[in-house]
């Protein structure tokens, strides 16, 4: 096992991505071979599915977390079209995703599985009755929307926004931590209850050749500038001789033990931990119209605790210690 830090030099492609941008150096170069890419994409209704890439132009659409488990239809028989042309072939998913295509496809050599470090993914219908309630609001139909980004990192890597952009240049953004979609899905009341007894966790795993995610505390490690930080570090972890293989040498940064960056991402070890009242927030959701009136009443934090929040906040913001 090979655990590294990294990030994209290509500036506007990390942006783009949710975390350093390493997804796209490795599709890359896969199609710079000749390969297949598949991932997580918006569809032409703004649902989430698994969708085949063959050029670069295409791949930004794979790019940046969907946090919605995506549908996978014919993907795995599409792919192993692609092995059986002798093609290589990058998949991307959740660990349960990339276990069912390991199951099929067996070690092939021309298959690279690349896995996401998962907190959890959110039925899909949650997504959708969310987007739907959104647009109603502002008096928009799916029609209206150029782009969906769970993870804007206008405001830095951590600070990220909840961001729909429309044709006609406005946008909708919101902090993450106001938004009651991400609310809803960090909190775990729209996780698909399998998600709570994930069998793909360390060190059991989903036979992945690659583990991607998001480097948090990285600082806590090594020295790195906050500057650094806020444009958003990958986590690598390399678990066979082809996922090695398939890592660029400049795109390591900085190599580490899995005892060192295990403890600052949970997500790695420990499955998604099941609301107390998750049975009655899916009654509540499934009998009502408006989810998100009932996201905001499961998610929403007592009075007096946002209020010592937002004052924590603003005293930070004058510079002033507690």
């Amino acid at each position: 096992m090979q655990v590294i830090s990294s990030y994209n030099t290509d500036l506007k492609l990390r942006a783009e991505s949710s975390s350093g941008g390493v997804f796209s150096l490795l599709a890359s170069h896969v199609i710079s071979e000749e390969g297949t890419v598949y991932g997580a994409a918006f569809d032409k209704q703004w649902r989430v599915a698994h969708k085949r890439v063959t050029t670069p132009y295409e791949l930004q659409i794979l790019r940046g977390s969907k946090y919605v488990y995506s549908h996978i239809g014919d993907i795995h028989q599409q792919v192993m079209a692609d092995l059986s042309d002798g093609r290589k072939v990058l998949f991307s998913g959740t660990p349960c995703q990339v276990a069912a295509m390991a199951k099929i496809a067996g070690n092939h050599n021309n298959l690279l599985l690349v896995e996401v470090v998962c907190h959890g993914a959110p039925e899909p219908s949650y997504w959708d009755r969310y987007l739907t309630e959104l647009l109603a609001q502002q008096g928009r139909s799916r029609a209206d929307i150029k782009s969906v980004n769970f993870r804007d990192k206008r405001n830095g890597w951590r600070k990220y926004n909840f961001t729909i952009r429309y044709n006609d240049g406005s946008e909708y953004t919101e902090f993450h931590g106001a938004n009651l979609y991400l609310a809803g899905f960090l909190r775990n009341y729209t996780l698909r209850s399998a998600c709570f007894k994930c069998p793909f966790k360390y060190p059991d795993g989903s036979k992945a050749d690659i583990t991607l995610g998001d480097f948090w505390g990285i600082e806590k490690l090594t020295e790195i500038s906050n500057d650094e930080v806020a444009k958003g570090i990958s986590l690598i972890i390399c678990h066979s001789d082809k996922g090695r293989a398939a890592i660029p040498d400049e795109a390591i940064a900085r190599s580490f033990t899995f005892q060192e960056v295990a403890p600052l991402n949970k997500a790695l070890t420990k499955c998604a931990s099941r609301p107390a009242d998750y049975d009655k927030f899916r009654r509540k959701a499934a009998a009502t119209d408006s989810l998100c009136s009932v996201l905001n009443k499961f998610t929403r934090e007592p009075l007096m605790l946002r209020i010592k929040v937002n004052v924590a906040r603003l005293l930070s913001r004058l510079g002033i210690k507690k």
